[in-house]
């Protein structure tokens, strides 16, 4: 019963906090200004109404806007409530609306945000003081933000008494459209990617061109750093049920297969459909899910250290050893959907993209090539999964099963620490910088190494009567991975390892310094690069230094993301092509402003949410190249090149 809970939990919690999050601030504010306040019955006036809107919300046209399919955005309205005393007279006089490609009616809308003054022409039917009678006119609108639309409401206004000239109606129009169009002067056309690019070749090849290349795609994607940790935890886990379940291995090992194949394929066109292409990415990146996970993890381990008897009450370890030992499918189905969701932002190249089509209308490709790319992308894990089975045939594989055991515990803690990490770094917190995430990783190499070395034992061990030749040599191995991460502790890259630790600055994602984002290794070299964190900001500079832009949409908890930033913007060969462009970071997986409106950019401008994706724009916008993550050092300099040659 409880890992059939654990999905639908996570995904009502997920849901909720994205519809909820401010649903009950207003965001809009109103103020009124009139041309007259005496009038006569049949008198002309004027009634300038002041739009406030929160920053990074918008609100449609006053003119109906219909797709081909006939559909459309909620049209913005103005009219008269107090009717005996008022009647429009005339269109309404507004500023030319900003203009964008949306995602979800497929056509350009027109939209308002910011302040702006709209201009109302009435006629007066009777005698009229506005200092003394109340004028009401109610506007209708629809609020949207980066991620949602709140529903369509009524906003009741009374016109105030205040006036001003109405000759200056036409200023006051000329000035509003200025300063709407200096606000959002990005190119309106989606730009294709690389990787949407060469997806969209393999489609034009037939359905099996497609499917070898998805199927190259996971293969390509078990590079990437973050299924590493998976590894581990998939031997530990299965090497615990395979004590119980000693002639279920091939079975085990192909229900997780499949259970890794379903996360991928359904949950991920699920929560698109629901919450659109980002929605699986956000769900992975969800701090709330990173900590059930980290959770889950820990629980893991105590089990593997044989304390659950001695920490939780005899009902409940009962029912946690038959859900992490039993015969039963679900544990094995939820360690499949959590494989999908610490591996997901890894596989955006690709399975992003699919999700970018589904959401578009398009499902027989998508499908095809999701089902392409999981199921290689999951094949090593059904062998991994099958080792612990094929282990506990060896002879004598009792007392140093258990050892194995321990010491994937100590792993489990580990990979924990990492999902603890995952949800500091979205909310914010502080409460993880990179020293303290090292120091417990060293610790629990520490005590590895000491009990390897049969310093203390856990419950289970069958007494250490003598040190073995290869006991040894593993607490060798894993005391020289210990103290190869205490360096790091004093800002001393740590290569691959990197990737999993908290970048530096990151209680503040608007910081623009040369080493946001880039941890303190290689600092003396970093800091030649200054990283902006605003778009306009780079855009104006770059306009005015007739240089390239240089983009890296990245994420507080892309693990590709920090891979590329210490191991590959660090050496002096990138530093020479940042230096002759304009550098921006920006951050989309923080559900909060600006990365809000970062991640709405690159999936309008770019039609992308891929992490990490490098875009080089000429000072005018217009695209020179772009690149996801690559381990081929020689193909992102060919593609820096790109820039240093406009």
């Amino acid at each position: 019963m409880t890992n059939r809970i654990i999905l639908p939990f996570l995904l009502v919690v997920f849901l909720l906090n994205t519809i909820n999050i401010n649903a009950d601030e207003p965001h809009i504010r109103f103020t009124t200004k009139t041309s007259k306040t005496e009038l006569k019955s049949g008198d002309e006036f004027y009634v300038l109404v002041q739009f406030d809107i929160d920053d990074y919300w918008y609100t449609y046209d006053f003119v109906d806007q219909i797709s081909e399919e006939g559909i459309g955005p909620n049209t913005t309205e103005i009219v008269v409530l107090s009717n005996e005393l008022a009647a429009t007279n005339g269109d309404l006089l507004r500023p030319t609306p900003l203009k964008k490609f949306d995602e979800g009616f497929q056509m350009d809308v027109t939209y308002y945000k910011g302040t702006f003054d709209v201009i109302v022409p009435l006629k007066a039917l009777k005698d009229i003081s506005l200092a003394k009678d109340e004028l009401t006119l109610e506007v209708y609108l629809q609020l949207c933000d980066t991620v949602r639309c709140l529903p369509p409401e009524p906003y009741s206004i009374i016109v105030s008494s205040e006036t001003y000239s109405s000759e200056d109606n036409e200023s006051i129009i000329a000035a509003s459209t200025t300063n709407l169009e200096e606000s959002d002067n990005h190119n309106s056309e989606p730009i294709v990617t690389e990787s949407s690019s060469e997806i969209e070749k393999s489609k034009k090849k037939g359905v099996w061109s497609f499917l070898w290349f998805a199927m190259l795609a996971g293969a390509g994607a078990l590079l990437t750093p973050c299924v590493f940790p998976m590894v581990p935890i998939t031997v530990s886990f299965f090497t615990k049920r395979a004590e119980q379940s000693k002639a279920r291995g091939l079975r085990d090992s192909t229900i997780y297969a499949l259970g890794i194949i379903a996360t991928f394929t359904g949950i991920g066109f699920a929560l698109a459909a629901i919450l659109g292409p980002s929605g699986i990415r956000d769900f992975a990146a969800d701090g709330w899910v990173n900590l059930a996970i980290a959770a889950i993890f820990i629980i893991f381990a105590l089990n593997l250290f044989g304390a659950f008897e001695i920490q939780l009450p005899t009902g409940l370890m009962n029912r946690l050893n038959k859900k992490t030992e039993g015969a039963g499918i679900g544990s094995i189905l939820a360690m499949g959907l959590v494989f999908s969701l610490t591996s997901f932002t890894c596989t955006v190249p690709f399975v992003g993209s699919a999700l970018i089509s589904a959401t578009g209308g398009e499902w027989f490709y998508p499908i095809i090539g999701m089902l392409g790319f999981s199921t290689v992308f999951a094949l090593p894990f059904f062998i991994f999964a099958l080792i612990p089975s094929a282990m506990n045939k060896l002879p004598k594989a009792g007392g140093w099963m258990n050892n194995v055991k321990v010491i994937m515990g100590f792993l489990e803690v580990a990979a924990a620490i990492k999902f603890i990490s995952n949800a500091d770094l979205v909310w914010g917190w502080g409460v993880m910088p990179r020293d303290f995430f090292l120091a417990i990783w060293i610790i629990c190499g520490i005590l590895i190494v000491v009990y390897l070395l049969g310093a203390f034992k856990m419950k289970m061990d069958s007494p250490l009567n003598n040190l073995g030749a290869l006991r040894i040599l593993w607490a060798i191995i894993f005391g020289s991975i210990t103290i190869y991460l205490i360096p790091g502790l004093f800002g001393k890259g740590l290569g691959e390892l990197d990737a999993f630790l908290p970048p530096k600055g990151y209680l503040n994602a608007n910081v623009s310094s040369a080493t946001a984002g880039s941890g303190n290794m290689f600092e003396e070299t970093v800091k030649k690069t200054v990283w902006l964190n605003n778009y306009d900001e780079a855009l104006a500079l770059a306009k005015k230094e007739n240089k390239p832009i240089f983009i890296d949409f990245t994420g507080w908890t892309c693990t590709n993301c920090r891979w590329m930033e210490s191991n590959v913007f660090p050496l002096p060969e990138v530093q020479k092509y940042f230096e002759g462009m304009i550098n921006v970071k920006l951050y989309t997986d923080r559900r909060e402003e600006p990365e809000l409106s970062n991640k709405e950019f690159q999936q309008t401008m770019f039609n992308s949410i891929e992490l990490p994706l490098y875009v080089i724009l000429t000072p005018d916008e217009k695209l020179v190249g772009t690149k996801a993550f690559t381990r081929d050092l020689q193909e992102f300099l060919d593609f820096l090149e790109k820039g240093a040659n406009l």
